[in-house]
């Protein structure tokens, strides 16, 4: 009997070691996030975040004016103008610091490919030419003219939500659906006192989700307005949207499963200061899951294998958490920054394990 209760005591006590263990994703799947920090002209870094270890490695770091990557600021805080596509592509916004006066500069969607030599950095791949295209109200011709946007795996498709094509400002803000041919649609919001925080493209990426909110606080707030909130599936083939599922959404993420159609939103009205992420049926709009988020969410992305989705909230200062799929809590990243800088979560990649023998927040290039 006393060999029986060691033997249980032992198995007792080695779950909560396993339990801990699986709530790490597995060395080798990196959250890749960018690092702006400011001066007269910012400057961005992406890294890879490998949070079984706490390591990262640098991917990139802004050194030319003329070309660098450009995050798109909502208030003090840094709104991700990235994504990735596995297994190390990054894809990102860059042109000049400063955006000359001109209607045929272009800046572009560029690639970041994590490099197969070790000590390289990534050097940007210009995937799509865009004319300035401000994703915010004004126009301000600086570094943070970047429009929230969207990119399919194969780089094929972009979408991005502007207000401005070169020198033309548009009557409502528009989300530009353009394929690598040259072909482009048009879908314009109903008003120009509407924005679109986030962007989507399902995984077989036919179609593309969009989340649109009113714009204003509570003196200036069109409440007529407040019934068009929510997330939007636009149809690429059909060239057809529709409302599919009402609320007060900020951002999406769609994983590599088509139910894993998910978004972060306010819990009751438009001012409520709880959040929640709700995976949502693309079929129907319905809600399928629903979790508590730790604060305000401006970017969520799913790892490739599905089992894994990161958010950063920004409610007092920025975070990045780690939340299990199987489960409906989270867990924050050890993301460390430079004094000064701003975060911008961007997604996941693939990428060889990190030495196990570097200390933990320990910078190595990429590999």
């Amino acid at each position: 009997m006393r060999y029986l209760l060691a033997l249980l005591l032992g198995l007792a006590l080695m779950l909560p070691a396993r339990a801990a263990e699986e709530t790490a994703p597995p060395a080798g799947l990196d959250i890749v996030y960018a690092v702006t920090t400011m001066g007269k002209i910012p400057v961005t870094a992406v890294y890879a975040l490998e949070p079984k270890s706490g390591l990262r490695r640098l991917l990139y770091r802004d050194t030319d004016e003329a070309n660098r990557i450009i995050l798109k600021m909502g208030g003090s805080d840094i709104v991700g103008a990235g994504r990735t596509a596995a297994p190390k592509d990054v894809f990102v916004f860059a042109g000049p610091a400063v955006a000359p006066e001109s209607s045929t500069h272009m800046d572009a969607i560029s690639r970041l490919r994590f490099p197969d030599e070790a000590g390289k950095q990534a050097v940007p791949e210009r995937i799509i030419a865009l004319p300035l295209s401000f994703g915010g109200t004004s126009a301000y011709h600086l570094w943070n003219r970047a429009p929230v946007f969207a990119v399919t795996a194969d780089a094929s498709t972009s979408a991005a939500c502007v207000t401005r094509i070169g020198e033309a400002r548009l009557e409502t803000p528009s989300i530009r659906v353009i394929a690598s041919a040259g072909t482009e649609w048009r879908i314009a919001l109903p008003d120009a006192d509407l924005y679109v925080p986030d962007l989507a493209f399902s995984p077989d990426a036919k179609l593309l989700a969009y989340s649109v909110m009113p714009t204003g606080d509570e003196h200036t707030l069109n409440r007529s307005r407040l019934p068009i909130a929510g997330l939007y599936v636009a149809d690429l083939a059909a060239q057809t949207t529709k409302l599919l599922y009402s609320g007060f959404i900020g951002a999406i993420a769609w994983g590599p499963k088509p139910e894993q159609l998910t978004v972060s939103q306010r819990v009751g009205d438009i001012w409520s200061t709880t959040y929640s992420a709700a995976v949502v049926s693309g079929a129907t709009g319905l809600k399928v899951k629903e979790f508590s988020l730790h604060g305000p969410t401006i970017a969520l992305a799913y790892s490739d294998d599905a089992q894994w989705l990161a958010a950063e909230t920004v409610e007092h200062d920025q975070r990045i958490w780690i939340y299990p799929v199987a489960a409906g809590w989270g867990k924050q990243a050890p993301i460390s920054t430079e004094t000064g800088g701003r975060i911008a979560l961007l997604g996941w990649v693939r990428i060889p394990p990190m030495a196990a023998t570097a200390a933990p927040g320990a910078e190595q290039p990429a590999m």
